[in-house]
């Protein structure tokens, strides 16, 4: 029997959800300093596209069409920390961005319940995540699929594990600290929500030992990422 899609009905629930507590950050969106959101097509003639991060493992491609939805800041910031979500959702890769044309809000990257990686929002942009200007501006959010819905919410194992593991290489390549209890955090440090849910909570301790063993992986494996990089190709979008 084949799996069962949950995208339809899990993105019209993701949506409906109103105690998310991401968004831009601020009531206000003319407080957000030198917003930018007009969209950014895509010029299929081109054969360009923004490109995602120099990651050892595939990286779906998703920022242009997430840019274009209108939901992100072009404006770039000093990150200092990774802020874990949950989808609140059984969501794929493209019922997570479903979710983002409707509802104002983006984070930087997505791990699926495969425990596929894909990229939304450049590393050093403001994505509309934390509903909080400064975690916003500070933080490199990366979402998760979940296994289960309310009340638990449970994340599988490969997905925490893999987005532990992109952590990791963030801290590693971006932000240049050691992942630790003061910089890497879930989404409920920044705003009143449960997000990354009740089992996320539990196993704390598992995911920052995780992304503390990326890190020490990857800190002197390549040079140090600088995210203003060059179109990709397009044809390399997954």
């Amino acid at each position: 029997m084949p799996e069962k899609n949950y995208d339809d009905e899990d993105v019209k629930a993701a949506i409906a959800r109103p105690d998310t507590g991401d968004g831009p950050g601020t009531d206000n969106l003319d407080d957000l300093p030198e917003s930018d959101f007009v969209g950014v097509a895509v010029d299929a003639d081109a054969g360009q596209a923004t490109a995602t991060i120099p990651y050892d493992r595939p990286v779906a491609n998703f920022i242009d069409q997430l840019s274009a939805t209108g939901h992100v800041t072009h404006t770039s910031y000093e990150k200092t920390s990774v802020t874990l979500h949950h989808n609140a959702g059984r969501l794929s890769h493209q019922g997570v961005l479903e979710v983002w044309k409707v509802r104002p809000a983006s984070a930087h990257f997505d791990v699926d319940a495969a425990s596929a990686v894909a990229q939304y929002v450049k590393v050093n942009e403001y994505a509309w995540a934390v509903g909080n200007t400064v975690g916003n501006q500070g933080s490199i959010s990366i979402e998760m699929a979940n296994a289960t819905l309310a009340p638990n919410w449970t994340v599988g194992d490969a997905t925490w594990r893999n987005a532990a593991r992109l952590a990791g290489w963030l801290f590693a390549e971006v932000i240049g600290e050691r992942p630790s209890m003061s910089n890497l955090f879930y989404h409920h440090h920044w705003s009143s929500t449960v997000c990354a849910g009740p089992y996320m909570d539990q196993i704390y301790d598992e995911v920052l030992a995780a992304a503390q063993v990326a890190y020490d992986q990857f800190k002197d494996a390549h040079p140090t990422f600088q995210p203003d990089t060059e179109p990709v190709p397009a044809e390399r979008q997954r």
